[in-house]
C-alpha cells in the first residue's frame, strides 16, 4: 500500500533544520525505506533557499505502519513539523522519481489539489503536461479512503508555466483549492 506523506515546517527551525546531527539522523531514518520510495524532497518558499516542508511517498504495509513512518521520524521527534498530511496514494505513473526521464535543468513544484473527485487518467492529461510529471497519483483518506484530490511533482520552467501547465489539463476548474510548492528531489547530498 502507497502512501503520501507531506510534513509542513513548524515555523521558526531553521537551527533545527541547520543541525548536520538532526540532518544525519533524518537521511540515516529514510535509507530504511530506500526500497519502498516513490518520491522524496523538500519544499521551499518562494525564495528556493529556505525550506518549508518534507515529501515522501513511499510503500508501507498498512496504515498503522505510516502513522508509525511520521510518528518516529527524526525531524518531527525534534519538532520542526508542525502539521502532516497523510494519506494514502495510487501511483498513476507507476514509476519513482529516479525512473523521471527529464532533465535537472528546470525546476521542480509539488502540486496538490483537493478535489473530491477521482484525478482525470493520466492518457486525457495534455501530452505536454505528461512529459513534465515526475509524480502523479490519486489521494485518499486513510481511514474510509475517501477522494482528497490528487498529488503532483512537476517540472516547469516556472511558476507561471507550471500554472499554464494545470490551466490546460483544466485542473483549475475540477478542484477546491490548490496548493503550489518549489520542490526538489531529496536524499542525501
Amino acid at each position: 500500500m502507497d502512501f503520501f506523506v507531506y510534513s509542513r515546517d513548524a515555523g521558526g527551525t531553521e537551527a533545527l533544520r541547520a543541525d548536520d546531527d538532526l540532518l544525519e539522523q533524518h537521511w540515516s531514518y529514510m535509507d530504511t525505506f530506500a526500497e519502498s520510495m516513490i518520491a522524496r524532497g523538500p519544499t521551499f518558499h518562494a525564495d528556493r533557499e529556505t525550506v518549508s516542508g518534507s515529501l515522501h511517498v513511499l510503500g508501507l504495509p498498512n496504515i498503522d505502519a505510516a502513522r508509525t513512518f511520521v510518528a518516529r521520524e527524526p525531524n518531527n521527534r525534534a519538532g520542526v513539523y508542525g502539521e502532516h498530511l497523510v494519506w494514502r496514494f495510487e501511483n498513476l505513473l507507476g514509476r519513482t522519481m529516479w525512473e523521471f526521464p527529464g532533465t535537472a535543468d528546470d525546476p521542480k513544484f509539488l502540486v496538490i489539489a483537493y478535489s473530491q473527485r477521482n484525478p482525470a487518467p493520466l492518457t486525457s492529461l495534455p501530452a505536454v503536461l505528461g512529459e513534465r510529471l515526475v509524480l502523479y497519483g490519486a489521494v485518499s483518506a486513510l481511514d474510509d479512503a475517501e477522494p482528497v484530490g490528487v498529488a503532483l511533482a512537476v517540472q516547469a520552467p516556472s511558476r507561471q508555466a507550471l500554472a499554464a501547465l494545470l490551466e490546460g489539463a483544466r485542473m483549475e476548474r475540477e478542484t477546491l483549492d490548490i496548493e503550489i510548492h518549489d520542490w526538489e528531489f531529496g536524499g542525501r547530498r
